[in-house]
């Protein structure tokens, strides 16, 4: 189904004919996720992103304006004359915070971590979060072993058009 990706520079990985590729070559930049975790964590200012991190400015720079570039984070003028700026979350950013929350929760258990140093506390209630994958259509938790791939429409699409 994917074409061979051995020897496939990083940003070859857009023009691939599958999600996760595709996914892996915009948010698969090295520092993306740590920069999206202080966005999920309140950083606007690139000097909340630059104490919350320690990256140089130039990379930090460069990987904020990549996630600008790909609609991840919008950058909104602020201060005097609209001299500075800040950078928001979208909708296409917000929308990968089941991403995160599942990253992160990998992270605590399976990176040799002595504990989460971080849980997301779901607020309305009062509890920490653990992620769960569940059918959209009736609920129950699902793994890899209650799924399995099947042609989609961008499929056929593709197919047809070469």
């Amino acid at each position: 189904m994917l074409a061979n990706l051995t020897g496939v520079k990083h940003a070859q990985l857009l023009d691939e004919n599958c999600a996760i590729a595709r996914s892996s070559g915009i948010v698969g930049e090295r520092w993306v996720w740590v920069i999206l975790r202080q966005a999920f964590n309140g950083a606007r200012r690139f000097e909340d992103f630059q104490r919350g991190i320690g990256l140089a400015r130039n990379v930090l720079t460069d990987r904020l304006n990549w996630l600008v570039d790909h609609g991840i984070l919008e950058r909104r003028a602020y201060g005097e004359h609209g001299a500075r700026n800040e950078y928001r979350l979208t909708a296409k950013g917000r929308a990968l915070f089941p991403a995160y929350s599942a990253l992160m929760q990998w992270g605590n258990e399976w990176t040799d971590l002595p504990a989460p140093p971080v849980d997301l506390l779901h607020k309305p209630c009062g509890h920490r979060v653990d992620v769960r994958v569940v059918c959209s259509e009736c609920g129950q938790d699902i793994d890899a072993h209650d799924t399995e791939p099947v042609v989609g429409r961008g499929l056929v699409m593709h197919r047809a058009a070469r």
